[in-house]
């Protein structure tokens, strides 16, 4: 073989090495994307049943008294149930820059949506002190949650506990 030979066939072993390392390259890409991915969704569901649980039975009678007593509240309540409401906002944000940024599925996404406007914003009292706060959040997210909000307008409350004991009627019944 002459070194002309030799030096062609160096020049194919190299091209073939290049493209062998873009594969692997590419493989790793898309499954740190992946891993990216879950790791959000666990911390988005984490932050989101750490929030729940921090839950005092006083937190939801006072966001219930925010909807259905609001003039019975203390000053000091009311600011209580307030800052209760920046905290899910915020919450709701950082769920909203995660889905920007590709590391939130789409179908999970449209569940939490889904979950804001059927559940959170039908309760008038949400709709009243997310007009109060949403000057302190990102205006891209309030211009996306103000279309979502204002879908939650003049839907029929979901009457959760209702809706359960007739589940549970149902399911007890053997249906």
């Amino acid at each position: 073989m002459s070194i002309v030979e030799l030096g062609a066939l160096g020049e194919f072993l190299g091209s073939f090495g290049v493209i062998l390392t873009l594969v692997y390259l590419g493989t790793q890409i898309r499954q740190n994307t992946r891993t990216v991915k879950a790791a959000t969704y666990s911390e988005t569901t984490n932050g989101w049943a750490d929030y729940l649980q921090a839950q005092s039975v006083e937190d939801i009678q006072l966001l219930i008294s925010l909807a259905r007593k609001p003039g019975e509240l203390t000053t000091e309540n009311f600011f209580r149930g307030y800052y209760l409401c920046r905290v899910i906002f915020r919450r709701m944000e950082h769920d909203y820059y995660q889905y920007k940024a590709n590391t939130f599925d789409g179908d999970t996404w449209n569940a939490y949506v889904t979950s804001w406007r059927e559940d959170t914003f039908n309760n008038p009292a949400f709709r009243a002190m997310w007009k109060l706060q949403s000057d302190y959040l990102d205006p891209k997210f309030v211009q996306f949650m103000d279309d979502v909000v204002g879908e939650s307008r003049g839907r029929e409350p979901i009457r959760t506990r209702k809706a359960y004991e007739e589940l549970l009627e149902t399911e007890l019944r053997g249906g």
